[in-house]
């Protein structure tokens, strides 16, 4: 191989790895910003369910109230 062709092809090699460089970088960022919004989701999850527990313990039983007569009788 002649000399140019070989610094030509080394520039392009460079170029390849810079550019992939930048697109890792760029879907690390996407990655980390995704974890993030799923933590923050996951987060407000756990905070629904809490809610849910706490209204399920209010509402009273079923059974108790189909057994219970109306207040007009």
């Amino acid at each position: 191989m002649s000399q140019p062709n070989q610094a030509e092809r080394l520039s392009k090699l460079e170029i390849l790895f810079c550019e992939q460089e930048m697109t890792i970088e760029a879907l690390n960022e996407v990655v980390t910003r995704q974890t993030l919004h799923l933590q923050n989701l996951e987060q407000q999850i756990d905070l629904l369910k809490q809610q849910l527990r706490e209204l399920k313990k209010q509402i009273p039983d079923p059974q108790a109230i189909v057994d219970e007569k109306p207040p007009h009788y």
